[in-house]
Protein backbone atom coordinates (compact mmCIF):
# COMPACT_ATOMS: atom_id res chain seq x y z
CA UNK A 1 0.00 0.00 0.00
CA UNK A 2 1.17 3.11 -0.99
CA UNK A 3 2.33 5.60 1.88
CA UNK A 4 1.85 9.37 1.15
CA UNK A 5 4.81 11.23 2.32
CA UNK A 6 4.31 14.62 1.79
CA UNK A 7 6.21 17.87 1.66
CA UNK A 8 6.54 21.49 0.05
CA UNK A 9 8.05 22.58 -2.93
CA UNK A 10 7.82 26.77 -4.18
CA UNK A 11 7.15 26.93 -7.49
CA UNK A 12 7.23 30.34 -9.28
CA UNK A 13 5.47 31.96 -12.43
CA UNK A 14 5.79 35.31 -13.99
CA UNK A 15 2.75 36.92 -14.50
CA UNK A 16 1.55 38.63 -17.35
CA UNK A 17 -0.33 41.92 -16.14
CA UNK A 18 -1.73 44.56 -18.54
CA UNK A 19 -0.95 48.13 -18.36
CA UNK A 20 -4.42 48.70 -16.23
CA UNK A 21 -3.57 45.37 -13.65
CA UNK A 22 -0.14 46.48 -12.93
CA UNK A 23 -1.22 49.70 -11.71
CA UNK A 24 -3.63 47.05 -9.53
CA UNK A 25 -0.94 45.38 -8.38
CA UNK A 26 1.78 48.11 -7.73
CA UNK A 27 -1.09 50.21 -5.70
CA UNK A 28 -1.99 46.85 -3.92
CA UNK A 29 2.10 46.38 -3.07
CA UNK A 30 2.47 50.03 -1.82
CA UNK A 31 -0.37 49.38 0.44
CA UNK A 32 1.98 46.21 2.14
CA UNK A 33 5.19 48.42 1.89
CA UNK A 34 2.99 51.34 3.97
CA UNK A 35 1.48 48.73 6.19
CA UNK A 36 5.28 47.05 6.88
CA UNK A 37 6.88 50.64 7.37
CA UNK A 38 4.06 51.20 9.90
CA UNK A 39 4.48 47.98 11.50
CA UNK A 40 8.65 48.42 11.90
CA UNK A 41 8.14 52.11 13.61
CA UNK A 42 5.52 50.07 15.89
CA UNK A 43 7.49 46.84 16.42
CA UNK A 44 10.92 49.08 16.89
CA UNK A 45 9.49 51.23 19.68
CA UNK A 46 7.70 47.97 21.57
CA UNK A 47 11.22 46.68 21.68
CA UNK A 48 13.07 49.37 22.84
CA UNK A 49 9.99 50.19 25.85
CA UNK A 50 10.00 46.39 26.71
CA UNK A 51 14.10 46.45 26.39
CA UNK A 52 14.23 49.07 28.70
CA UNK A 53 12.15 47.29 31.59
CA UNK A 54 14.52 44.27 31.31
CA UNK A 55 17.20 44.91 34.19
CA UNK A 56 20.17 43.49 32.67
CA UNK A 57 19.23 45.25 29.15
CA UNK A 58 18.65 48.73 30.74
CA UNK A 59 22.26 48.81 31.83
CA UNK A 60 23.29 48.10 28.31
CA UNK A 61 23.93 51.55 26.14
CA UNK A 62 21.36 53.48 25.07
CA UNK A 63 21.92 52.99 20.94
CA UNK A 64 21.93 48.78 21.62
CA UNK A 65 17.96 48.59 21.76
CA UNK A 66 17.47 50.97 18.99
CA UNK A 67 20.07 49.22 16.85
CA UNK A 68 19.30 45.86 17.18
CA UNK A 69 15.30 46.66 16.57
CA UNK A 70 16.71 48.68 13.34
CA UNK A 71 18.88 45.85 11.93
CA UNK A 72 15.96 42.92 12.82
CA UNK A 73 13.25 45.14 11.11
CA UNK A 74 14.96 46.26 7.79
CA UNK A 75 16.30 42.50 7.03
CA UNK A 76 12.73 40.74 7.95
CA UNK A 77 10.26 43.32 6.73
CA UNK A 78 12.41 44.96 3.84
CA UNK A 79 10.75 42.51 1.43
CA UNK A 80 7.68 43.98 0.16
CA UNK A 81 5.46 41.21 -0.88
CA UNK A 82 1.45 41.22 -1.38
CA UNK A 83 0.58 37.56 0.68
CA UNK A 84 -2.14 35.44 -1.00
CA UNK A 85 -3.73 32.44 0.37
CA UNK A 86 -6.90 29.92 -0.68
CA UNK A 87 -9.47 32.99 0.42
CA UNK A 88 -8.35 35.35 -2.18
CA UNK A 89 -7.20 33.60 -4.92
CA UNK A 90 -7.66 30.69 -7.66
CA UNK A 91 -6.16 29.62 -10.97
CA UNK A 92 -8.25 29.44 -13.95
CA UNK A 93 -8.02 28.38 -17.81
CA UNK A 94 -9.35 31.06 -20.11
CA UNK A 95 -9.09 31.04 -24.03
CA UNK A 96 -5.79 28.65 -24.08
CA UNK A 97 -4.41 30.91 -21.19
CA UNK A 98 -3.78 29.68 -17.52
CA UNK A 99 -4.68 32.58 -15.00
CA UNK A 100 -4.67 33.80 -11.93
CA UNK A 101 -7.88 35.47 -10.51
CA UNK A 102 -7.13 37.61 -7.23
CA UNK A 103 -9.27 39.60 -5.36
CA UNK A 104 -7.62 42.46 -3.93
CA UNK A 105 -11.19 43.59 -2.71
CA UNK A 106 -14.07 42.02 -1.38
CA UNK A 107 -16.38 42.31 -4.10
CA UNK A 108 -13.63 43.11 -6.70
CA UNK A 109 -11.48 40.21 -8.88
CA UNK A 110 -8.59 41.00 -11.47
CA UNK A 111 -7.84 37.86 -13.66
CA UNK A 112 -3.61 37.97 -14.66
CA UNK A 113 -2.44 36.04 -17.44
CA UNK A 114 0.27 33.48 -16.30
CA UNK A 115 3.16 33.13 -18.47
CA UNK A 116 3.92 28.97 -17.53
CA UNK A 117 6.06 28.37 -20.77
CA UNK A 118 9.50 28.76 -18.85
CA UNK A 119 8.37 26.94 -15.81
CA UNK A 120 8.94 22.88 -16.04
CA UNK A 121 6.93 22.55 -12.54
CA UNK A 122 3.98 24.41 -14.00
CA UNK A 123 1.93 21.55 -14.06
CA UNK A 124 2.25 21.40 -10.02
CA UNK A 125 0.05 24.40 -10.20
CA UNK A 126 -2.70 23.41 -12.29
CA UNK A 127 -3.16 19.94 -10.45
CA UNK A 128 -3.24 21.39 -7.00
CA UNK A 129 -7.06 19.91 -5.45
CA UNK A 130 -7.00 23.62 -3.60
CA UNK A 131 -5.06 26.91 -3.77
CA UNK A 132 -2.22 27.12 -1.15
CA UNK A 133 -0.65 29.96 0.23
CA UNK A 134 2.17 32.24 -1.89
CA UNK A 135 3.01 35.76 -2.72
CA UNK A 136 3.24 38.16 -5.23
CA UNK A 137 6.39 40.26 -5.51
CA UNK A 138 7.69 42.71 -8.31
CA UNK A 139 11.35 41.85 -9.12
CA UNK A 140 12.43 44.80 -11.97
CA UNK A 141 9.74 45.55 -13.92
CA UNK A 142 8.72 41.88 -13.90
CA UNK A 143 5.85 40.71 -11.82
CA UNK A 144 6.17 36.94 -10.01
CA UNK A 145 3.83 34.51 -7.87
CA UNK A 146 5.14 32.00 -5.87
CA UNK A 147 3.38 29.09 -4.47
CA UNK A 148 3.93 26.44 -2.15
CA UNK A 149 2.80 22.70 -3.51
CA UNK A 150 2.11 19.99 -1.64
CA UNK A 151 5.02 17.18 -2.86
CA UNK A 152 3.77 13.58 -2.46
CA UNK A 153 6.96 11.05 -2.46
CA UNK A 154 7.32 7.80 -3.64
CA UNK A 155 7.07 5.79 -0.26
CA UNK A 156 5.87 2.08 0.11
CA UNK A 157 5.98 0.75 4.03
CA UNK A 158 7.65 -3.16 4.12
CA UNK A 159 10.11 -1.97 0.90
CA UNK A 160 13.50 -2.58 2.00
CA UNK A 161 15.11 0.93 1.29
CA UNK A 162 18.26 2.34 -1.09
CA UNK A 163 20.17 4.99 0.53
CA UNK A 164 21.83 7.15 -2.55
CA UNK A 165 24.16 9.04 -0.96
CA UNK A 166 25.42 12.22 -2.88
CA UNK A 167 28.87 14.20 -2.34
CA UNK A 168 29.27 17.84 -4.00
CA UNK A 169 32.25 19.40 -4.13
CA UNK A 170 33.96 21.70 -6.81
CA UNK A 171 35.21 19.68 -9.40
CA UNK A 172 33.29 15.79 -9.58
CA UNK A 173 29.60 15.43 -7.94
CA UNK A 174 29.50 11.74 -6.81
CA UNK A 175 26.22 9.77 -5.89
CA UNK A 176 26.86 5.74 -4.13
CA UNK A 177 23.78 3.78 -3.93
CA UNK A 178 23.93 1.77 -0.40
CA UNK A 179 21.14 -1.32 0.00
CA UNK A 180 21.23 -4.74 1.91
CA UNK A 181 24.61 -3.49 3.06
CA UNK A 182 26.93 -3.55 0.11
CA UNK A 183 27.09 -0.41 -2.41
CA UNK A 184 25.97 -0.76 -5.77
CA UNK A 185 25.54 1.82 -8.27
CA UNK A 186 28.60 4.74 -8.04
CA UNK A 187 27.38 7.82 -10.19
CA UNK A 188 30.26 10.16 -11.43
CA UNK A 189 29.69 13.87 -12.85
CA UNK A 190 32.23 15.60 -13.75
CA UNK A 191 31.67 19.52 -13.48
CA UNK A 192 34.60 20.53 -15.85
CA UNK A 193 32.81 21.03 -19.08
CA UNK A 194 30.35 23.16 -17.31
CA UNK A 195 32.75 25.24 -16.30
CA UNK A 196 34.61 25.71 -19.71
CA UNK A 197 30.79 26.69 -21.33
CA UNK A 198 30.79 29.58 -18.16
CA UNK A 199 34.22 30.92 -18.87
CA UNK A 200 33.54 30.65 -22.64
CA UNK A 201 30.67 33.08 -21.95
CA UNK A 202 32.50 34.80 -19.80
CA UNK A 203 34.78 35.98 -22.06
CA UNK A 204 31.97 37.25 -24.50
CA UNK A 205 31.12 39.51 -21.55
CA UNK A 206 34.67 40.89 -20.69
CA UNK A 207 34.68 41.72 -24.61
CA UNK A 208 31.20 43.39 -24.21
CA UNK A 209 32.43 45.10 -20.97
CA UNK A 210 35.75 46.23 -21.81
CA UNK A 211 36.80 47.19 -18.59
CA UNK A 212 34.29 49.57 -17.84
CA UNK A 213 31.66 49.92 -15.04
CA UNK A 214 27.99 49.16 -15.74
CA UNK A 215 26.87 52.51 -15.22
CA UNK A 216 29.63 53.75 -18.18
CA UNK A 217 27.36 51.13 -20.55
CA UNK A 218 25.10 51.90 -23.16
CA UNK A 219 21.03 50.65 -22.08
CA UNK A 220 21.69 48.10 -25.50
CA UNK A 221 25.35 46.65 -23.37
CA UNK A 222 23.51 46.75 -20.49
CA UNK A 223 20.77 44.72 -21.83
CA UNK A 224 23.36 41.99 -23.61
CA UNK A 225 25.13 41.78 -20.43
CA UNK A 226 21.93 40.43 -19.21
CA UNK A 227 21.19 38.23 -21.86
CA UNK A 228 24.56 36.44 -21.41
CA UNK A 229 24.43 36.18 -17.58
CA UNK A 230 21.17 34.44 -18.04
CA UNK A 231 23.19 31.81 -20.52
CA UNK A 232 25.39 31.23 -17.16
CA UNK A 233 22.22 30.40 -15.21
CA UNK A 234 20.87 27.80 -18.08
CA UNK A 235 24.21 26.45 -18.30
CA UNK A 236 24.45 25.71 -14.37
CA UNK A 237 20.91 24.73 -14.31
CA UNK A 238 21.24 22.10 -17.53
CA UNK A 239 24.61 20.90 -15.36
CA UNK A 240 21.88 20.21 -12.47
CA UNK A 241 19.31 18.48 -14.55
CA UNK A 242 21.84 16.51 -16.66
CA UNK A 243 23.26 15.04 -12.92
CA UNK A 244 19.34 14.56 -10.91
CA UNK A 245 17.98 12.73 -14.09
CA UNK A 246 20.79 10.04 -13.86
CA UNK A 247 19.89 9.68 -10.37
CA UNK A 248 16.51 9.55 -11.54
CA UNK A 249 17.07 6.85 -13.48
CA UNK A 250 18.85 4.50 -11.65
CA UNK A 251 16.32 5.21 -8.36
CA UNK A 252 13.22 4.70 -11.01
CA UNK A 253 14.72 1.22 -11.32
CA UNK A 254 15.22 0.49 -7.93
CA UNK A 255 11.60 1.44 -6.70
CA UNK A 256 10.68 -1.09 -9.96
CA UNK A 257 12.22 -3.77 -8.12
CA UNK A 258 10.45 -3.06 -5.18
CA UNK A 259 12.46 -0.69 -2.86
CA UNK A 260 12.03 2.78 -1.43
CA UNK A 261 14.33 5.04 -2.56
CA UNK A 262 16.31 7.89 -0.39
CA UNK A 263 18.41 10.73 -1.66
CA UNK A 264 20.79 11.99 1.24
CA UNK A 265 22.76 15.09 0.82
CA UNK A 266 25.13 16.90 3.34
CA UNK A 267 24.03 20.12 4.37
CA UNK A 268 24.55 22.42 1.70
CA UNK A 269 24.85 25.59 3.54
CA UNK A 270 28.22 25.10 4.81
CA UNK A 271 29.92 23.49 1.69
CA UNK A 272 31.67 26.62 0.28
CA UNK A 273 32.90 27.20 3.39
CA UNK A 274 35.44 24.61 2.31
CA UNK A 275 36.45 25.96 -0.79
CA UNK A 276 40.07 26.20 -0.29
CA UNK A 277 43.42 27.70 -2.44
CA UNK A 278 42.96 24.72 -4.88
CA UNK A 279 39.58 25.66 -6.05
CA UNK A 280 40.94 28.99 -7.20
CA UNK A 281 41.39 27.96 -10.93
CA UNK A 282 37.61 26.80 -10.88
CA UNK A 283 35.18 29.04 -11.54
CA UNK A 284 33.06 31.60 -9.02
CA UNK A 285 29.80 31.38 -10.76
CA UNK A 286 29.91 27.70 -10.37
CA UNK A 287 30.89 28.18 -7.36
CA UNK A 288 28.51 30.16 -5.96
CA UNK A 289 25.28 28.85 -7.97
CA UNK A 290 26.09 25.39 -7.54
CA UNK A 291 26.36 23.97 -4.54
CA UNK A 292 23.68 26.03 -2.42
CA UNK A 293 20.42 25.06 -2.05
CA UNK A 294 19.23 25.08 -5.67
CA UNK A 295 20.46 21.59 -6.15
CA UNK A 296 18.40 20.33 -2.71
CA UNK A 297 15.48 22.42 -4.22
CA UNK A 298 15.62 20.78 -7.70
CA UNK A 299 16.23 17.72 -6.05
CA UNK A 300 13.44 17.27 -3.35
CA UNK A 301 10.64 18.42 -6.41
CA UNK A 302 11.63 14.87 -7.69
CA UNK A 303 9.36 11.69 -6.72
CA UNK A 304 11.90 10.75 -4.14
CA UNK A 305 12.47 11.83 -0.20
CA UNK A 306 15.05 13.76 0.25
CA UNK A 307 17.25 13.16 3.80
CA UNK A 308 19.97 15.65 5.23
CA UNK A 309 23.08 15.34 7.45
CA UNK A 310 25.64 16.51 8.91
CA UNK A 311 28.58 17.70 6.75
CA UNK A 312 31.35 17.60 9.13
CA UNK A 313 34.72 14.78 8.44
CA UNK A 314 32.58 12.36 6.01
CA UNK A 315 35.75 12.49 4.14
CA UNK A 316 38.16 11.73 6.49
CA UNK A 317 36.26 8.63 7.91
CA UNK A 318 36.74 4.95 6.21
CA UNK A 319 33.41 3.66 4.84
CA UNK A 320 34.84 0.29 5.15
CA UNK A 321 35.84 -0.12 8.93
CA UNK A 322 35.26 3.88 9.87
CA UNK A 323 39.06 4.07 10.78
CA UNK A 324 40.54 8.04 10.16
CA UNK A 325 42.26 7.81 6.67
CA UNK A 326 44.84 10.07 5.18
CA UNK A 327 44.12 12.38 2.34
CA UNK A 328 47.05 12.95 -0.06
CA UNK A 329 47.05 13.20 -3.98
CA UNK A 330 47.44 16.55 -6.11
CA UNK A 331 44.83 18.05 -5.01
CA UNK A 332 43.77 16.25 -2.00
CA UNK A 333 41.56 13.63 -3.84
CA UNK A 334 42.62 10.41 -3.01
CA UNK A 335 42.48 8.37 0.88
CA UNK A 336 44.05 5.55 2.24
CA UNK A 337 43.66 3.66 5.45
CA UNK A 338 45.87 1.94 7.54
CA UNK A 339 43.75 0.35 9.93
CA UNK A 340 41.95 -1.87 6.94
CA UNK A 341 44.63 -1.16 3.98
CA UNK A 342 42.24 0.39 1.39
CA UNK A 343 45.04 2.32 -0.89
CA UNK A 344 44.81 5.14 -3.51
CA UNK A 345 40.53 5.52 -3.06
CA UNK A 346 38.68 8.46 -4.16
CA UNK A 347 38.00 11.05 -1.08
CA UNK A 348 34.52 12.03 -2.44
CA UNK A 349 33.39 8.46 -3.15
CA UNK A 350 34.48 7.43 -0.01
CA UNK A 351 32.06 10.63 1.39
CA UNK A 352 29.06 9.46 -0.51
CA UNK A 353 29.19 6.34 0.95
CA UNK A 354 29.92 7.44 4.69
CA UNK A 355 26.90 9.80 3.50
CA UNK A 356 24.73 6.81 2.81
CA UNK A 357 25.66 4.68 5.75
CA UNK A 358 25.48 7.83 8.24
CA UNK A 359 21.60 7.77 6.65
CA UNK A 360 20.76 3.91 6.94
CA UNK A 361 21.83 4.71 11.06
CA UNK A 362 25.40 2.81 10.44
CA UNK A 363 28.80 4.39 11.60
CA UNK A 364 27.57 6.54 13.54
CA UNK A 365 29.40 6.13 16.76
CA UNK A 366 32.64 5.57 14.42
CA UNK A 367 32.47 8.59 12.41
CA UNK A 368 31.31 10.76 15.82
CA UNK A 369 34.53 9.32 17.09
CA UNK A 370 36.79 9.88 14.80
CA UNK A 371 35.52 13.45 14.41
CA UNK A 372 36.04 14.23 17.94
CA UNK A 373 39.87 12.57 18.11
CA UNK A 374 41.10 15.15 15.17
CA UNK A 375 39.52 18.04 16.35
CA UNK A 376 41.37 16.95 20.04
CA UNK A 377 44.62 16.45 18.33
Amino acid sequence: MLQEKEGYRSVTVRLVPTPRQAKILDRNLQRVSRFLNIAEGEFRKLIWHRGREDKELSEAHTRLLDRLSKEFTSTVMSNKVYPIDERNYKIIKENGWYKIAIRFEPRKEVIINMDIRKNKYYADILEMDKPCGGFIYKKGSDYFLSLSIPHTYRWEEGRRIVYCGIDLNMRKHVASFYVDGEFRETIFFDLAPVDRKIKQIQRTISAIQKGRKIVQLTDEERAELKRHHDRIRKVIQKGHGDFISKLIRVADRYWDEGYNVVFVLEDLKGITKNARKDYKPFNRWLHQHWCYGRFAILLESKPYPVKYVPAKDTSRVCHRCGGEVRIYGKRGRLISCDKCGLKDFSRDLNAARNIAKIASGEFVNAWCNVGSSSRSS
